[in-house]
Parts: structure tokens; sequence; C-alpha cells
């Protein structure tokens, strides 16, 4: 292990964040806390599968053509990652129609490898000096052929455009969904945004029920 000095950036409900160094280069550190409230072996089996897995699929993103950071080291005992740090700033406050066209393409980079990230929100976009974005945070990632999982995606990039963004949500999210249907193309991007729609009522049905 090569790290050197770590200063703690972030605290999770899944990881503790640091940043730190790898052979000089700046670097992220993910570690995976162990959870009290579970049995032992239990809670390190999903810890180590789970760390595994992340790094497994930040790879396989970045195989497919979506901008991630690069993987350093897996440590499966320790339960840690150690990523290339990103030299950029979220997009979290910079969002504009630009932005949205590479998120949505970014999607459908995803989708059409059958890959769902699970947490696309503009949080988890960095710009960097190209201004092209760099994907993070694949913990939650997983693989599905099914077009409920990739709504589900899409229904959550909706979510947090219309309620951060409220003056441009409309621009943004149509944005989003042009380079979406240019990765995945117009007739699998109308299938999931009817199917969107549909997670959308069934949502409004409930909770009038």
């Amino acid at each position: 292990m090569q790290t050197h000095s770590c200063v703690l950036l972030s605290k999770g409900a899944e990881a503790d964040i640091y940043h730190t160094t790898w052979y000089g280069n700046k670097a992220i550190s993910k570690v995976r806390m162990e959870k009290p409230y579970r049995q032992k072996l239990l809670d390190y089996e999903i810890r180590k599968n789970r760390t595994v897995h992340e790094a497994t699929m930040l790879s396989i993103a970045k195989g497919v053509g979506v901008r991630t950071p690069f993987v350093y080291f897996v440590d499966p005992i320790a339960t840690e990652i150690v990523m290339e740090f990103i030299e950029g700033e979220s997009i979290k406050k910079k969002i504009n129609q630009d932005l949205a066209l590479q998120m949505g393409k970014c999607a459908g980079l995803l989708h059409i490898n059958n890959i769902v990230h699970s947490d696309l929100t503009t949080s988890n976009f960095i710009k960097v000096k190209d201004n092209r974005l760099v994907l993070l945070d694949f913990g939650l990632a997983f693989f599905s052929e099914r077009l409920e999982d990739k709504a589900v995606d899409i229904r959550l990039v909706k979510e947090v455009l219309y309620s951060s963004y409220v003056s441009i949500c409309a621009k943004v999210f149509s944005k989003f969904l042009e380079g979406y249907s240019l990765v995945i193309g117009q007739k699998t991007s109308q299938a999931t945004l009817r199917k969107v729609r549909e997670i959308e009522l069934r949502g409004r049905y409930s909770r009038i029920t």
C-alpha cells in the first residue's frame, strides 16, 4: 500500500472518502466501514463484495466509453478502493444544456451496455478541464437488461433536474434526452421514456390510494 497521509473528505452511509496519494499522484480512497448492527462475518462479506463489485463496474464503464476515475488499487480485505483524483468541479451548480447533453450520452452508453448506475445525479458528474464529464460513484451500479431498471435511472435524473433547477428544468431534461437518444436510439429512448411515465403514474396512484 503506497498511500501516505489521508484527509477525510466525507462520511457517507456506505463509505468514507479520503483524499490521499498513490505513488506521488493525488488519489481518492473509498473505504467501506464496518456496520456494528450487522453480524460481523456477514458485514465483512457484504463490504468486501461491494468493494470488488464497484471497482469492477468503474473499469467496465470506462471500457464502454464513459469517463470514470482510474482504479489504482483494490484491497478486498480492508474493503478499500484507491482511485484517481479527478481535478474539476461538480456540475451540481453549473448545469446547462451542453452538460445535460453530455449527461444523456453517458447514460446512453451505460444503458446500451446494460449497466444501470442507480445514482445519476448532478453531484456525481465532474466537469474537467476539457469541459467533458467524468462520472463517479458506482457503488450502487449493476447489470440489467430490464427496461424498468433503466427507466428508474432516467426517472432519477428527471427528479433531480425538476426539483433543483426549476427555471431551466424542461430545457436541460430535453437536452439530456437528446444526448441519451443519440447513443441508445430514438426507438429505445422513447420506450424508456414511456416506462418512466408509467413509473410516475404508479407513484401518483399509490399516493392517492
